[in-house]
């Protein structure tokens, strides 16, 4: 049977590739699938909303306090109730911003994600607005993404000051310049300015933003790429953090020690005794505190985050979350795979700073949970990934077949 039905695909596909169509013909059908388009871009538009209200509806209703134990401990901060409970660095930060821009004198954390949600909600609605139509997976996706930031980012926290410079780095991105340096120095200078006084490692992301433009910008230039040269990109992105290891080991050795060192140190950070929740954290399976074995765990710890198939064995509370990365996954392998086939200087430079994000924040994420919510801050720039025309995949017959016969048009 399978081969039957691979068989009638098959010829299915050389049917329409072998149909000439008139003008007419070509028209009508261009005029039919920019409908679905329209169709599709329309439901996504109409659900941001809706999707919005149930995931406040779980924050105020359904999910416990500990999901959000950074938020209120940031709230408290402002509201100076934290006690002993205050902690300084990019909390104090926050609490400090909160504290300025609280012209509507809020003091509750539902009065925040409230606000925060509608206000943001509207953001997102507008890039949308500004993206490409979506095929039913990435609406799905979007829309899951959606979810995910009204309940965990867009609210008082440190997450949605993430999304914020994602978003400076979006504005760059869309910016009618044509030149790619350009765009890929002033996205690096956003990241850079914002480890200046909030997330330090984002300095780091800055620098392999630069790299993996450099490595992309040589495997672009191929006319052809084969599962090999995917292989080589892994591995020189991988090679690139180990030399950034060295270089610190030899320069910044306290910083070195600190990486080094950091896991082990997590449990007393964010463990249950600071109100944080490390049912699903992220522990180096090989002990030892070489540069070698850090590599090695390094490595193991980013395929794990990437395909994390142990989130699936935890319980079906999970699964979403299994869900979401996997589709994050497989987007940007695929377009590194078509890496040579990107033409929007725009959206290539997106990917340089999501790799770039990738690689540095799984130095430093301490569980899935926050692998998850911090992913889902990056959202400007994860758009620009996903809804491009290399990301569509026709899913009903019809679509298929209507892009059967254009292409074997062109």
């Amino acid at each position: 049977m399978a081969r039957r039905g691979a068989h009638s695909h098959s010829a299915q596909t050389d049917e329409t590739q072998g149909i000439q169509l008139s003008d007419k013909e070509r028209a009508d059908a261009e005029d039919q699938l920019a409908q679905m388009d329209f169709h599709n871009k329309n439901v996504l538009l109409g659900m941001i909303f809706p999707v919005m209200i149930v995931a406040k509806l779980m924050v105020v209703f359904l999910l416990p306090d500990k999901y959000f134990f950074d938020n209120n401990r940031i709230l408290n901060m402002m509201n100076g109730t934290a006690g002993d409970t205050a902690w300084a660095g990019s909390y104090q930060v926050a609490a400090d911003l909160f504290a300025k821009i609280n012209v509507l004198e809020f003091r509750t954390m539902i009065q925040w994600t409230i606000f925060m949600g509608l206000i943001f909600s509207i953001l997102v609605f507008a890039m949308v607005i500004r993206a490409g139509a979506p095929d039913l997976l990435q609406t799905l996706f979007i829309l899951a993404t959606v979810g995910l930031l009204n309940i965990y980012v867009f609210n008082i926290g440190k997450d949605i000051i993430q999304f914020a410079f994602f978003f400076a780095v979006y504005v760059i991105l869309t910016l009618p310049v044509k030149n790619s340096v350009v765009k890929v120095l002033g996205s690096a200078a956003v990241l850079y300015y914002e480890s200046t006084f909030f997330r330090e490692y984002y300095i780091l992301i800055a620098a392999l933003i630069l790299v993996v433009y450099a490595i992309l910008l040589f495997f672009r230039s191929r006319e052809q790429l084969g599962i090999g040269s995917v292989g080589w990109i892994i591995l020189l992105l991988f090679a690139s953090i180990y030399a950034m290891m060295i270089v610190s080991r030899a320069i910044m050795p306290d910083e070195y020690t600190q990486i080094i060192q950091l896991r082990a140190g997590y449990d007393d950070a964010f463990g249950e005794n600071n109100g944080g929740n490390m049912n699903t954290a992220i522990h180096n399976w090989i002990p030892g505190e070489s540069l070698p074995i850090f590599m090695i765990n390094y490595v193991l710890n980013l395929l794990r985050m990437l395909l994390p198939f142990e989130l699936v064995i935890r319980g079906a509370s999970y699964l979403p979350f299994f869900v979401f990365q996997i589709m994050v996954t497989a987007y940007m392998l695929n377009l590194i795979r078509k890496i040579n086939q990107v033409h929007d200087a725009s959206l290539f430079i997106a990917i340089c700073v999501f790799i770039g994000y990738v690689l540095a924040s799984a130095l430093f994420e301490p569980d899935f949970g926050s692998w998850t919510r911090h992913e889902s801050a990056t959202f400007p720039v994860l758009l620009l990934l996903i809804l491009n025309p290399l990301q569509r995949i026709p899913l009903t017959k019809e679509e298929r077949m209507i892009k059967g016969m254009l292409e074997g048009q062109a």
